[in-house]
């Protein structure tokens, strides 16, 4: 068979390129495949911060504030009460001064009340608000946060509740 077509040239290593792009492909593909990190409910977390409350009462703050603090509480890493170990506790007072964060040590024993998130969001102000000036002494209030796993900023929920007869506020929160 005779054609007018001049044969097919092909540049030095242009064979390797299908194969190349078919690989990043499936890599590609795996990638996305993988499940994200179980995430914690919002009812997770009230039942967290419910722990959290009745380990106050039976222990009392200073215990509880020790406990808390330990990134390896149960209440702050992969445990029975923290299935997937995104939860963790956390404590602000009237002025914004946190003397529980349990995840964060540099936080611990610093006034964080004008600290915004990425967003302009006064977090620790709304968390305040939330909890001193409502007539439940709890609440949610949404700010963006670095998830304590990824470590990736991320919307969260932040859960905030008066422990009763003090002036400190525990809260958890939860990853959307």
């Amino acid at each position: 068979m005779i054609t007018d077509a001049a044969p097919e040239r092909r540049r030095p290593g242009s064979a390797i390129r299908p194969a190349v792009l078919a690989l990043l492909a499936a890599l590609c593909s795996a990638a996305l495949a993988q499940p994200a990190p179980a995430r914690s409910t919002a009812e997770e977390a009230v039942a967290l911060m419910a722990k959290a409350q009745a380990y106050v009462r039976s222990h009392g703050l200073d215990k509880a504030a020790a406990e808390f603090n330990r990134p390896t509480s149960p209440f702050n890493s992969k445990s029975e009460i923290n299935r997937h170990g995104d939860l963790y506790i956390y404590s602000v007072d009237r002025q914004g001064f946190q003397l529980i964060h349990g995840i964060n040590a540099r936080i611990r024993g610093t006034n964080k009340y004008d600290m915004r998130d990425p967003n302009g969001v006064y977090v620790i102000r709304e968390l305040v608000r939330l909890c001193f000036a409502t007539p439940e002494g709890r609440g949610w209030a949404q700010y963006q946060w670095p998830h304590p796993i990824t470590k990736q900023m991320q919307t969260k929920r932040g859960y905030v509740e008066r422990v009763p007869g003090s002036e400190l506020c525990l809260g958890t929160g939860i990853y959307l």
